[in-house]
């Protein structure tokens, strides 16, 4: 065998391997970020900027995260506390604005402690977004008839 032909299989086996363990490790971090808790698809975009990124929307207990969509980090890149994130009236996309992965989204301005962002959303997302915001954390005004 020519040496040449062998280190060519050397770099495509190797190529392979990282690709297989890319995608194992995107599954696995997937289902780690979920863990039976609601995700939805979304876009992030920091109140000066005009770049949306693209990631995964989770609603806990207290807390609204939101996931790069790439990356292997399962750690959300920002966190907002549900008694201190103010939504706004979600308005529709402008057409130079369009997330081709968010198809009749909406953008949603919000503010978390001064901090001003913008979330796209589709209308099925926003409902559960203002819904959890709007609804009592566990254990909180328990006692209320």
């Amino acid at each position: 065998m020519p040496p040449v032909l062998a280190s060519v299989e050397i770099v495509v086996g190797t190529l392979l391997a990282i690709a297989i363990l890319m995608l194992a490790l995107t599954y696995l971090r997937r289902r780690y970020i979920s863990r039976g808790l609601t995700l939805t698809l979304s876009g992030y975009r920091p109140a000066p900027s005009d770049r949306w990124r693209v990631g995964l929307l989770r609603f806990s207990d207290n807390v609204l995260e939101w996931y790069t969509l790439g990356g292997v980090s399962p750690r959300p890149a920002h966190q907002w506390r549900r008694q201190t994130l103010l939504l706004e009236t979600p308005i529709r996309l402008a057409a130079d604005d369009v997330l081709t992965v968010l198809p009749q989204a909406s953008r949603v301005p919000c503010t978390h402690d001064g901090v001003d962002f913008e979330l796209a959303l589709q209308r099925s997302a926003y409902t559960a977004l203002r819904s959890w915001q709007e609804a009592a954390p566990p254990g909180h005004n328990a006692n209320v008839a």
